[in-house]
């Protein structure tokens, strides 16, 4: 009897890391619009409030689903035999449900923070002296974790991923067909994780140095000011370092046909209505040798 594949939950984070930058950049065109062109689309009650949460969590989703599935990829490298009880499908989603949660949760308070003004008609934060110093604190740690913090973890978590796979070069040459198609879904993942370094790092680096950059304390001679000048060409190399930054929430579909050939594969078979399942039938083959593989080894 033919069964079904066995699915990987290397796929539930990518899928639904798929689906947060989806909204995302869905999220971003209006607040494009609100924010640099005026075009006032968010000025309306409840609106307000609860789109900053929204767009908040879905930039906070991307690092910490990146950290999951490099983490799970570590312990699938590391402990192959722990593989079929870590990392499952079940897991996985669970793993990515409460990664939704979290990250609503960070950013709930932003609710608070942000309300529409009915008397000017505008979606404005709250004022006061401590709401103002409450929100700088909030936000400053959060962002530092998320795009700061979060990233060097997975930075790490990657070395430590290569170096087991360099330890594990002897076993690779008893298996080497299976452990190729093992190492090209690790080498997609690290990949999308070391991209995911590359643009969001110097982000937020270069929003910890505002204060090394501060505006002038007046308006005169704004043009011959140093200070103001020094202030401009850090935002302009801010903006740029920002934009180039923004670009992880839509290559990771570009990285998965670089180095993914099962994506390409699938991609192909889905412009050209072909079936794909002899080439899984296969891939099946080969996982259910490489665990017999790891079973006989642990007896």
């Amino acid at each position: 009897m033919d069964k079904k594949p066995m699915l990987q939950s290397s796929g539930v984070y990518l899928a639904t890391l798929a689906l947060s930058d989806l909204l995302f950049l869905l999220l971003d065109l209006p607040y494009s619009l609100q924010t640099e062109w005026n075009v006032y689309v968010l000025n309306f009650p409840v609106v307000c409030e609860g789109f900053t949460v929204v767009y908040l969590a879905a930039q906070y989703m991307s690092p910490l689903l990146t950290l999951a599935f490099t983490t799970e990829r570590y312990i699938a490298i590391k402990f192959p035999l722990k593989r079929r009880m870590y990392c499952t499908v079940r897991r996985a989603l669970c793993m990515s449900s409460c990664i939704a949660l979290t990250s609503l949760g960070l950013c709930g308070i932003q609710g608070y923070f942000w309300t529409y003004d009915t008397k000017v008609k505008e979606c404005l934060r709250r004022v006061g002296e401590s709401t103002q110093e409450l929100w700088e604190t909030w936000t400053w740690v959060t962002e530092m974790i998320m795009f700061l913090c979060v990233p060097l973890i997975i930075l790490i978590l990657n070395l430590l991923v290569i170096f087991e796979i360099r330890k594990s070069r002897k076993v690779a040459l008893k298996l080497n067909r299976i452990l190729f198609k093992t190492n090209a879904t690790t080498t997609m993942l690290l990949a999308v994780s070391f991209f995911l370094i590359l643009t969001t790092l110097p982000v937020s680096i270069m929003y910890a140095l505002y204060e090394s950059f501060p505006p002038g304390n007046d308006f005169i001679d704004i043009e011959t000011n140093g200070k103001w000048q020094a202030h401009f060409r850090y935002y302009r190399a801010r903006t740029v370092i920002y934009n180039i930054g923004l670009t992880h929430f839509f290559m990771n579909f570009y990285i998965y046909l670089m180095a993914g050939e099962r994506f390409r594969r699938e991609v192909m078979n889905a412009i050209r209505c072909r079936s794909s399942r002899r080439g899984l039938s296969k891939q099946r083959l080969e996982t259910t040798k490489m665990e017999s593989f790891y079973s006989s080894d642990a007896m």
